[in-house]
């Protein structure tokens, strides 16, 4: 089973630019561009979180019990795998050869499988196997249209909706549009 991904180097950039950022919000002066900067992050990290991409480079942290676990990484796309750790019956730490295993990074279908006539080792009971691998699509330009244009319609619901309470909306909701699920569907990564 896996564990949440932990990113741990952060995008370096965004998708988006915060001057293009204020051009499609229409918005007059300056006043605005730090707090619309901080809505470009939290888009990106909405349309990650309902698609379980990752629309900038970056390196994360990969946990699991279970080599079969790996025939289906919880994140996408994958560009490398830096390393996979374990620890073995003994107790000791141990990085697994690449000699062992093919890196299959297929769009959004990323899996590590054993190589011919290889087998995965035993680890210690209760221990996990971890893996640091580079994600993404790449640098600005790279990502799907349609990631960028429903990143685009949450912050136009962000920068309309700046509180969570409005009048005639439940409680706790920012009003997304619906179509950005629609625009996101075949973004969305889908672990068996």
């Amino acid at each position: 089973m896996w564990r949440p991904v932990i990113v741990t180097t952060a995008a370096t950039g965004e998708p988006i630019e915060t001057e293009d950022a204020v051009a499609h919000l229409s918005a007059q002066g300056a006043g605005d561009n730090d707090l619309i900067a901080s809505m470009v992050v939290t888009a990106r990290a909405m349309v990650e979180s309902r698609t379980g991409t990752k629309l900038f480079t970056q390196t994360v942290t990969l946990r699991t019990d279970d080599w079969e676990d790996l025939a289906h990484l919880p994140v996408a796309p994958v560009q490398s795998i830096t390393s996979i750790t374990y620890t073995d019956t003994d107790g000791a730490s141990q990085t697994l050869s690449t000699a062992v295993y093919e890196a299959r990074l297929y769009g959004l279908e990323p899996a590590i499988v054993l190589k011919y006539n290889q087998v995965w080792p035993t680890i210690r009971v209760g221990s996990q196997i971890v893996i640091v691998a580079v994600v993404g699509y790449g640098v600005a330009g790279t990502q799907p249209p349609e990631t960028l244009h429903a990143m685009r319609m949450i912050l136009g619901d962000l920068y309309a909706f700046r509180e969570t309470a409005q009048v005639g909306a439940v409680a706790g909701q920012i009003p997304t549009a619906a179509s950005v699920d629609a625009l996101l569907v075949n973004h969305k990564i889908h672990l068996i």
